[in-house]
C-alpha cells in the first residue's frame, strides 16, 4: 500500500530523519507499507556524492550547506518548490534503479504537461528539462531495494539561490512552472500527488 504524507513546509533536516526512520525500518523489514513524503521546505542546499567544491560560488545569505547520501551534485530546496521522498520496496513496483529514476522523471514530466508545459529529459542528465532550463530534479539513494531521498519540481522559487550554485554539477539556468504558467503551488502539489498515486499503481 503507498501512503503519502503531505507534510506542508518543514526543516530539511526534521523531513530526512522522517526518511531515515521509515527507511531503516524497512530494511529491517519492520515496515511492509511505502510511503511518499510531499511538501517545501525552508531554504537549504544539499550536496550529493558528486559534489566539487567548486559547485559552490558563493553563500551571501548564508544557507546551510548539508552532505546528504544521495547521488548528484548540490542543489537547492526552498519555498516555492516541492519536494516528493519516496521510500519504497522496487520489489513491490517491479522496478530496477534506472526504472525507478525514469519514473519519477515521468511524475515531473506528467505534471508539466498538464499544465502546457513542453518538457524533457536530456541524455545523460537525470532531471527534466524544458528548452529555457531545468524544472525538475532527481537524486536517489537505494539500498537492497528500499529508496530514500527523490525529486523536486519548481513551481515559483526564488531562482536567485540556484545562481550561486552550480546546479547538480552542470551548468544550465533554471526555470519555474510559473515561467509559464500562473498557478497555486498547492494546485500543483495535488497534481503531483495524483501523478504519484497514477503512476506507481501502473507500476504495480
Amino acid at each position: 500500500m503507498l501512503n503519502i504524507i503531505d507534510f506542508q513546509k518543514e526543516d530539511y533536516i526534521k523531513i530526512l530523519k522522517k526518511q531515515e526512520n521509515f527507511f531503516n525500518k524497512k530494511l529491517e523489514g519492520q515496515l511492509k507499507e511505502d510511503f511518499v513524503l510531499v511538501g517545501e521546505h525552508f531554504n537549504v542546499y544539499t550536496c550529493g556524492k558528486r559534489t566539487k567544491p567548486e559547485h559552490i560560488y558563493k553563500n551571501p545569505e548564508n544557507i546551510p550547506v548539508l552532505n546528504i547520501e544521495r547521488g548528484g551534485s548540490i542543489t537547492f530546496h526552498g519555498e516555492g518548490q516541492i519536494v516528493i521522498y519516496p521510500i519504497l520496496d522496487l520489489r513491490h513496483y517491479n522496478l530496477s534503479v534506472k526504472d525507478y529514476v525514469y519514473t519519477l522523471e515521468e511524475i515531473i514530466l506528467d505534471t508539466c504537461r498538464r499544465y502546457g508545459i513542453n518538457a524533457f529529459r536530456k541524455k545523460g542528465y537525470p532531471g527534466v528539462f524544458t528548452k529555457e532550463g531545468k524544472i525538475g530534479f532527481v537524486g536517489v539513494r537505494v539500498s537492497r531495494y528500499i529508496t530514500i531521498h527523490g525529486a523536486s519540481l519548481n513551481v515559483n522559487v526564488d531562482k536567485k539561490y540556484f545562481s550561486y550554485i552550480n546546479p547538480c554539477g552542470i551548468n544550465t539556468p533554471v526555470v519555474n512552472i510559473s515561467d509559464y504558467k500562473n498557478i497555486h503551488l498547492s494546485e500543483v502539489k495535488e497534481e503531483l500527488k495524483e501523478n504519484i498515486l497514477k503512476t506507481f499503481s501502473i507500476s504495480h
